[in-house]
């Protein structure tokens, strides 16, 4: 039982109609199977198992493979279900805090105007402000469309329960729930890149096109009754996508998927206009008869469009006589198709039919008609303001080394040979050379590699969409794997190759490398000195700093410490070299990879590296988490922009970050060598995590288009972040979020005493929100369940094992013993509680995976089955721990 009546009814409500379905399709001996699975694993958890875990695995051992795909088939249902239950929770808590909750956007404000900012200090603020949350296609999200779809039908399913209580809802419920049931786990094929575009809009479709303009009204209303004023924003909040663009270590995302990308952002967008003007002409029917002032600008744009429309003027004026903005309004519906269709009569760009929109609205208010014209037409219009006619802007990502070899290619075709001897010196020097001087756009691609022609192609591309599609369409080209000046002037002279102009598209370094993140501040310092580059820049230096490969790389904790003071120096070289900085945060879902609550890693950010401009990635799972519910969506997005409002404006001092940065340095080094014990014998480490993860059939899952690894086989290098973290995270070990965090704390402590340590973890914001990610993983961890998976292994391989559950002691012990937190996560209650009512259900879905990774290592015939229950395992504990990689 919980806290809330309404969860715990949620809760047995879709537990007694899962167990009929089981009932249903496996008869009164699934039913009987899975309840003694129940009795089992709660006993083993309350500690009243005989002979304990070694018993349960006996347990589940004796099971057929049947039985086995019946239960973990069972029981990863019920972790879907509690989601749901918990997600209606989360609205239940959210509607019942009002519009107006204490740590929203409307309290942010008032904090922030309350400790001193001024109009003039916060519109400064806002005019140069940019917020911009990335959607990527990163393969991090385990279930299905159909799934998903399941999942959404479920809640208002339950809804509909709530509000009428009748029974065909009941019945509603149990057939969705024996559908559910009985649907596949897995996807029956990789989604292409097309298939990913299309998810990615769909976020669109069902929140952020609605979201959007209501968090922009939040704003500017709290703003107006605070300070007075009229208060319109720029689009400082606005989205941004890697989908079908991303195409490091991605041969399947081409230039013509990047053309599809486009087209379909397009069409997206249009196509909700034209929703937006059809509702609009149902609301806007006030009749010209009762204006009280001119409208004689509305009726001179009429008379145009009656001569440049008399088709559509035809149909509309005889069913809208003294219904001049309904007139307008069908005029600028049958501009929307036509600009749909790629017809003539259509809207050139965005700015035109936005000029259209403010023509409507001026109207009305000159007619004494503001309050219609501040509902609908104001949110149509914030949408066109953010959205344009691109929906979102899309980067282009590509590997440094794939620049390498087509710059070398199109050199020698110019008759400079020789590009990839060179040192960067050398190669700065011929790319300087050819800069100097205008380019000839490469028209002639006979001869040209494959390589080359798709790097080209790709920039005509861009070209075209921003032509198209306007300058915000594609606004950057992020490079990976940036270590020189010279890989970004590789991408300026490949763009001058392709066609595009200077200044039309800002080169991004991507750095992600520990020895990349030491050297930040003099790689910001050497492209701030190169002219050409800061013409390319056009005041603005973007970097991204990539979380998951350098946790992958060092470690959790010298990972986060490199990040932080690689901010640092992009901070302090961006204001020697006068430009603005946006740092575009590389993070991902999982906490080893940089995530955890977005709104505490803006706060917890150094001083002067937010200004109001922040770029974040949102992958996988976090997107359908974070914006596929309306609700949700702006609840998250308006924690997001706090953080920003306060971590910019925030007149606290933060001396205690600056001053503890030495000895956090010395820790984080102590950390360091502690994960380079587990993973410097790399054969060993290759050994245990093929043996005692899921780590080869997370690879083969197929969630996205992207290949798992870099290179065949399973090495640290080759092997990517999210493979790598979502099968640490299957087997419970959760080392990339906590390991090296207990020997950090042990350093700090013996180095400046426990007492400093415990006023660190008070006041230092970056020190704290580290801990409490770590707390976090520690509670979605469980030794004991990973002590299992461990005896899967070789006896050598299995010594890691001992290295792992050390440092897990020593964790525990520091956080309890120097930190005084005796229980993780203690300031969010909810999160323990989640976690702790699904881990039985975890034990039967665990020793279920360890059971079939057993049994088909040890040759059991029916691998089939086995790698099902395997994929159906990895689903359900994702679903469980609400979390993949």
């Amino acid at each position: 039982m919980t806290d809330h009546p309404l969860l715990d009814r949620d809760i047995a409500r879709l537990t007694e109609t899962l167990w009929n379905a089981v009932t249903t399709l496996g008869g009164p001996a699934a039913l009987a199977l899975c309840q003694q699975l129940d009795a089992s694993s709660e006993a083993l958890r309350a500690g009243n198992l005989p002979d304990g875990r070694r018993a349960f695995a006996d347990q589940i051992g004796k099971l057929s493979e049947p039985e086995l795909e019946q239960v973990s088939r069972a029981y990863a249902l019920w972790c879907h279900l509690m989601n749901v239950a918990e997600e209606r929770q989360r609205l239940r808590t959210l509607r019942s805090r009002g519009d107006q909750p204490p740590d929203g956007l409307v309290a942010a404000i008032d904090s922030v105007i309350d400790a001193g900012a001024s109009a003039d200090e916060l519109r400064s603020m806002l005019n140069r402000a940019l917020v911009m949350p990335v959607l990527t296609a990163h393969p991090t999200e385990a279930r299905r469309r159909t799934s998903l779809d399941h999942i959404g039908a479920l809640g208002s399913i339950l809804d509909e329960i709530d509000a009428t209580g009748r029974s065909r809802a009941e019945a509603h419920l149990a057939a969705e729930v024996l559908a559910f049931h009985a649907t596949e786990d897995a996807r029956a094929r990789r989604p292409t890149p097309i298939d990913e575009v299309e998810n990615s809009l769909e976020v669109f479709r069902r929140s952020l096109l609605d979201v959007t303009p209501r968090i922009y009204r939040t704003i500017e209303d709290r703003l107006a009754k605070r300070l007075g004023g009229a208060w319109k924003l720029p689009a400082f909040l606005r989205w941004g996508t890697w989908v079908g663009g991303d195409r490091d270590g991605n041969p399947n995302v081409t230039a013509a998927v990047t053309r599809a990308a486009f087209s379909r952002q397009r069409a997206t967008v249009i196509g909700r206009y034209l929703d937006d003007v059809m509702a609009l002409g149902r609301t806007l029917s006030v009749s010209a008869l009762r204006a009280r002032g001119s409208i004689a600008e509305l009726e001179q744009n009429l008379e145009r469009e009656r001569e440049r429309l008399p088709e559509v003027a035809a149909r509309a004026r005889p069913r809208t006589a003294s219904e001049p903005w309904r007139e307008k309004l069908w005029y600028m519906q049958a501009r929307l198709r036509s600009t749909l269709e790629h017809r003539d009569e259509g809207y050139i760009d965005a700015e035109v039919y936005h000029d259209e929109l403010e023509l409507l609205d001026r109207t009305l208010r000159s007619a004494g008609f503001a309050a219609v014209a501040d509902q609908e037409l104001r949110d149509a219009l914030r949408r066109v303001d953010v959205f344009g006619f691109h929906l979102a802007s899309l980067d282009v990502r590509q590997h440094s080394g794939v620049h390498d070899k087509v710059v070398a290619e199109l050199l020698a075709r110019g008759g400079r040979a020789g590009y990839l001897e060179q040192d960067e010196a050398g190669r700065r020097r011929m790319l300087g050379e050819v800069l100097a001087h205008p380019i000839t756009p490469e028209r002639d691609w006979d001869g040209v590699s494959p390589e080359g022609q798709e790097a080209l192609e790709t920039l005509e591309v861009i070209g075209r969409a921003r032509r198209e599609l306007g300058p915000r369409a594609c606004e950057r080209y992020v490079i990976s794997f940036t270590r020189e000046v010279s890989d970004l002037l590789e991408v300026v002279f490949l763009a001058r190759a392709a066609g595009l102009a200077p200044g039309e598209l800002r080169p991004v370094p991507l750095l992600e490398q520990l020895e990349d993140l030491e050297r930040a501040g003099a790689i910001a310092k050497d492209v701030l000195a190169q002219p050409t580059l800061r013409n390319e820049l056009n005041g603005e230096l973007e970097v991204m700093v990539g979380y998951s490969d350098s946790g992958k790389q060092v470690g959790y904790v010298a990972a986060q410490v490199a990040l932080r003071h690689a901010q640092c120096e992009l901070a302090a070289a961006a204001v020697e070299g006068g430009v603005a900085l946006t740092l575009f945060h590389g993070r991902g879902g999982a906490l080893g990879r940089g995530g955890g609550p977005e709104s505490d890693a803006i706060r917890a950010q150094p001083a002067g590296t937010v200004n109001g401009r922040i770029r974040v990635t949102e992958q996988g799972e976090t997107v359908t988490a974070r914006y596929a519910q309306p609700e949700i969506a702006e609840r998250d997005l308006e924690l997001t922009l706090s953080a920003v409002l306060q971590a910019t404006l925030d007149r606290t001092p933060r001396d205690d970050d600056d001053a503890a940065e030495p000895a956090l340095h010395r820790a984080a080094e102590a950390a360091r060598q502690a994960y380079l014990e587990l993973t410097s014998d790399e054969d060993r480490l290759a050994r245990y995590t093929v043996a005692a993860t899921p780590i080869q059939d997370v690879a083969h899952l197929p969630l996205g288009s992207r290949p798992a690894s870099r290179a065949a086989g399973i090495t640290l290098e080759s092997l990517r972040a999210i493979p790598w973290v979502f099968s640490w995270t299957q087997s419970r070990h959760g080392i990339p979020g906590w390991f090296g965090v207990g020997t950090a704390v042990d350093a700090l402590a013996a180095d400046i005493g426990v007492d400093r340590v415990r006023e660190l973890a008070e006041h230092s914001r970056f020190f704290r929100a580290l801990i409490r990610n770590a707390e976090l993983s520690l509670v979605r961890s469980d030794i004991d369940v990973a002590r299992e998976y461990a005896r899967l292994a070789d006896p050598d391989a299995a010594t890691l094992f001992d290295l792992i559950a050390a440092e897990h002691a020593r964790t525990v012990h520091a956080l309890r013993d120097t930190l005084g937190i005796v229980t993780p996560l203690a300031s969010r209650p909810y999160l323990v509680a989640s976690v702790q009512r699904r881990n039985s259900h975890l034990d039967v879905l665990s020793h279920i995976q360890i059971e079939a990774l057993r049994r088909r290592r040890a040759g059991a015939p029916d691998t089939e089955a086995l790698g099902r229950i395997v994929f159906t395992t990895i689903g359900g504990i994702a679903a469980g721990l609400q979390t993949a990689g």
